[in-house]
């Protein structure tokens, strides 16, 4: 069975009497969730989420604590030990608050909505998660509104914030003498939640110069020295890469091939890749892949898992074949090793820390690695396969006396390190097998990190379909009985009639499925039909639950709605639009609905993922490298039937009230026509900003910030400096400093210059995806004096030629 985080943790004794009884207990003893048992021992009067804690709040008049993490979080490890163990902080939070815990992957409902706030309030996001919100109220609705929201809090003041305590005593005391003024605020917040959520105004027309639109745009963010897209820290995002080979089926465009094989050997060779157990970690704090953030979850392992099988069962005979052959058997192999239920199903995830430090089970001092591997000659080869000879690479930030250690990786490809070491690769593999046993075993003793053994529908959908595509790719039955025996135990388990449960603990299945459970696991069950398993049940199984799925969350005019109609404990339904480490579900349904046309010829399919399509044409072209896995959907449409592109079934259009309301923000180009063949041209952007909001200036003074930019795109072939005005200093609730803001009217100069450089590749197969004309557009975030609005980019009334 798997370790859990609480007991046996050092933390822990302080909490217990000496005959090792627990000197609290509180409701969450009562829950299934690895997380909630974690604080089921604090003496915090904890609640669960749900109707329990709303009556205690109405009745008291309270407001509500909400607290939000889950079980293999580091610092909500960290903010449990230094602020909910502690009984002086615990008594303030009992006699001021009701305080309430949520497990994000039980209620990931929950978590999106009251993040929303967080992100919406300070610009920033992560977990644990703490939000204050309003009680229900008698004859007034739910309430729940947040009127306070952050992320971890400190149990003493520093480095600019303030305490857990000092919140409590701040936050008590406005709520009795001011409390107008904090529901105000608290319906302030929710109406901004709200129109960020709702996402109804987002159809639009589609086009191939969408698909090329966002390839040039994260080909613009590719790291060619350490691979990857964008900065520290970097999380794999296998949707992006997917993305990519979708394009270059397309084009013949060496950059884009680059960027996949170079990200993919890189995060293979890297330390967020675990070198000897097989799997990955969940992201690097680098931009290096090396020294990764050490926990383990199953949703990136399914998914690379997958990337890498496709992209061997593509490119078999590339150099880096074997690369992607051994990472997808190695990860599939850690999963069926550590990561598997009684039941078949899969778990969660495994934990960062160690005995309260992070990483402590991986992380290897060279003196280590040659006393684990008895023979002297195989610890020198250890030495330099591991980067062991380049002297330590990681040090716990959180703990000034450790010493100084490394995380394993390969720093040269295993093909390199074989030609100087003048033997055949077979050779060095057969010798990195011995190492990797040796220091395995002496790995296996040493205290293991925390399992969460709650099995979660929608993960293990991802897992099913990474699986499927090893076995079928790597002509491995293992990895496809594994993969059927989930489909049972999920099917055995956690199916609700026609429908599906989202989690299950101990054979305890409870809480009806999310959008996002459907819309995976039938991605798996396709994946399993696919690999030729099942004999067509497995298929059939996936029309009925894309046809459940279609029925309670589809929303007008296209699309789908994350969460089921009319749950009372949410003031709005949500509707997710961006990718994260997990491709949004709306994206997956599309995919899904592709997968059941092609397999099935059914034409009403292929219509149904056209209208969702459309349902996000504006999305699309607004936020495209955020909705990647919906244009990969795109492309595929593309593929099968270009004429859906000129005549959908047009979407209804969003009632007026159930628009988003986007502070208006309207600019001006002079000249409005300009020809980039003259040379260089100066041009003036007047922006008017609505009365009672103002844009983050193009310095805001705060890196968290999304400041105001002007943009050429695509730039190739073109350049542009650009003079931002200053902007003025304003103090405002949500941020630490003074931020320089801009409001009213302001003027954006800036000189355009043409090089004659850049001409894109026209296309080899399939639609042509051609180069675009470059457009103009102001990226900005607008905000009120309480909370800001979801970025958004504007076209600019400019014609540029040349």
């Amino acid at each position: 069975m798997p370790r859990h985080a609480t007991a046996g943790h050092p933390h822990a004794q302080a909490l217990q009497h000496d005959d090792g009884s627990w000197k609290f207990t509180n409701r969450l003893a009562d829950e299934a969730s690895p997380y909630l048992l974690q604080h089921a021992h604090n003496p915090v009067d904890w609640y669960a989420w749900g109707e329990e804690a709303f009556e205690a709040a109405r009745r008291e008049e309270k407001p509500i604590f909400l607290s939000v993490g889950y079980s293999t979080c580091y610092w909500c490890h960290v903010m449990e030990r230094q602020v909910f163990e502690n009984p002086t902080i615990a008594q303030q939070m009992n006699e001021r608050f009701v305080n309430v815990k949520v497990d994000r992957e039980e209620r990931p409902d929950v978590d999106d909505l009251y993040m929303t706030a967080v992100q919406l309030m300070t610009q920033r996001g992560g977990w644990p998660m703490s939000v204050f919100l309003t009680p229900p109220a008698e004859g007034e609705g739910w309430g729940l509104k947040p009127f306070w929201a952050g992320t971890y809090l400190p149990p003493e003041p520093g480095h600019g914030m303030p305490s857990f305590p000092q919140v409590l005593e701040g936050l008590s005391d406005a709520w009795k003498e001011q409390r107008e003024k904090v529901l105000a605020q608290s319906e302030q917040v929710a109406k901004a939640v709200t129109d960020h959520l709702r996402h109804r105004d987002l159809s639009g027309p589609l086009s191939v110069e969408l698909v090329q639109e966002a390839a040039n745009r994260l080909l613009r963010m590719y790291d060619a020295r350490h691979g990857g897209f964008g900065g520290a820290p970097r999380f794999p995002q296998p949707d992006q890469l997917a993305f990519l080979l979708a394009v270059q089926r397309h084009m013949e465009a060496g950059d884009i091939a680059q960027a996949v094989t170079h990200t993919l050997d890189r995060m293979a060779r890297g330390g967020v890749y675990d070198q000897l157990g097989g799997g990955f970690h969940r992201y690097s704090v680098d931009e290096q892949w090396l020294v990764p953030h050490f926990e383990k979850m199953l949703y990136d392992n399914g998914q690379l898992t997958e990337l890498y099988a496709d992209v061997y069962a593509q490119q078999r005979e590339s150099e880096l074949a074997p690369t992607w052959a051994r990472v997808a058997r190695e990860t599939c192999d850690y999963v069926l090793r550590e990561m598997t239920d009684d039941t078949g199903a899969f778990w969660s995830a495994q934990d960062a820390e160690v005995e309260a430090r992070e990483g402590g089970n991986y992380i290897w001092t060279r003196e280590q690695v040659e006393q684990a591997i008895e023979d002297d000659e195989l610890a020198a080869i250890a030495v330099r396969l591991f980067g062991l000879d380049e002297g330590p690479n990681f040090r716990d930030p959180h703990d000034s006396d450790a010493k100084p250690a490394n995380v394993l990786y390969l720093p040269q490809p295993l093909e390199t390190l074989a030609a100087e070491l003048e033997e055949p690769v077979d050779a060095l593999m057969a010798q990195r097998a011995k190492i990797i046993a040796a220091l395995k075993a002496v790995r296996d003793r040493r205290p293991q990190p925390g399992t969460d053994d709650k099995v979660l529908t929608s993960w293990n959908g991802m897992m099913i379909a990474g699986l499927a595509r090893a076995g079928a790719a790597l002509d491995e039955p293992t990895y496809l009985d594994a993969a059927e025996r989930a489909v049972d135990a999920i099917i055995e388990h956690m199916a609700d009639g026609e429908g599906l449960l989202h989690t299950m603990r101990r054979g305890d299945a409870r809480l009806p499925a999310y959008l996002e459970d459907y819309a995976f696991f039938v991605h798996g069950l396709l994946a399993l039909h696919r690999a030729g398993r099942g004999d067509g049940r497995h298929l059939d199984r996936a029309k009925q639950y894309t046809r459940v799925a279609v029925d309670r969350f589809r929303a007008e005019g296209g699309g789908y709605y994350d969460t089921l109609a009319e749950q009372s404990d949410l003031f709005v339904r949500l509707r997710s639009l961006h990718d994260g480490v997990i491709p949004t579900p709306n994206s997956q349904m599309v995919h899904n609905l592709l997968d059941l046309h092609e397999l099935t010829d059914e034409r009403a399919y292929l219509e149904r993922a056209a209208d969702d399509l459309f349902a996000f044409g504006a999305a699309l072209r607004e936020q495209g490298t955020a909705m990647l896995h919906m244009q990969h959907a795109l492309l595929r449409l593309i593929e099968i039937d270009p004429a859906l592109l000129h005549a959908p079934a047009a979407p209804a259009p969003a009632t007026e009230a159930g628009r988003v309301h986007r502070p208006a923000v309207s600019a001006t180009v002079s000249p409005q026509r300009i020809d980039l063949a003259e040379g260089e041209v100066m041009l003036a952007v007047n922006v008017s900003i609505e009365t009672g909001y103002h844009l983050n200036a193009a310095r805001p003074g705060d890196e968290q910030l999304t400041p105001t930019t002007l943009e050429l795109d695509p730039a190739d072939g073109w350049t542009m400096s650009v003079d931002y005005p200053a902007g003025v200093l304003r103090e405002l609730p949500y941020a630490d400093r003074p931020v320089n803001v801009y409001e009213g009217q302001v003027v954006i100069e800036a000189t355009l210059r043409h090089t004659g450089e850049g001409d894109m590749p026209t296309g080899t197969a399939g639609p042509r995806l051609p180069r675009l004309p470059p457009r103009l557009r102001l990226h900005y975030q607008a905000c009120s004096d309480t909370a800001c609005y979801e970025p958004h980019t504007l076209a600019l009334p400019v014609t540029l030629e040349g």
